[in-house]
C-alpha cells in the first residue's frame, strides 16, 4: 500500500502556497475606517517581510532538492 503522506518537495511547495495566500490575505482592502492602526501597519509591515523571507527559504529548499537535480 503506497503511502498517502507528500513527499517533502511537495509539502515545500504547499507551504509556498500557503504563505502565498496569508500575504494576499493581509494585503487585502478593508472595510474604510476599518484599516490598520499605525502601530498594527508596523507589525504588518514585519510579517509581510517575515513571510517573504520565508517563501525565499522555502524555495531555496526546493531548488536545493536532489529531485530539481536528478531533471
Amino acid at each position: 500500500m503506497a503511502s498517502e503522506q507528500p513527499i517533502f518537495d511537495e509539502a515545500l511547495q504547499r507551504a509556498i502556497g500557503m504563505l502565498g495566500d496569508v500575504e494576499n490575505e493581509l494585503n487585502s482592502d478593508w472595510r474604510p475606517g476599518t484599516g490598520p492602526t499605525e502601530a498594527q501597519s508596523r507589525t504588518l509591515a514585519d510579517a509581510l517581510r517575515a513571510i517573504a523571507d520565508a517563501k525565499a527559504a522555502l524555495d531555496e529548499a526546493v531548488q536545493s532538492s536532489p529531485l530539481n537535480r536528478m531533471e
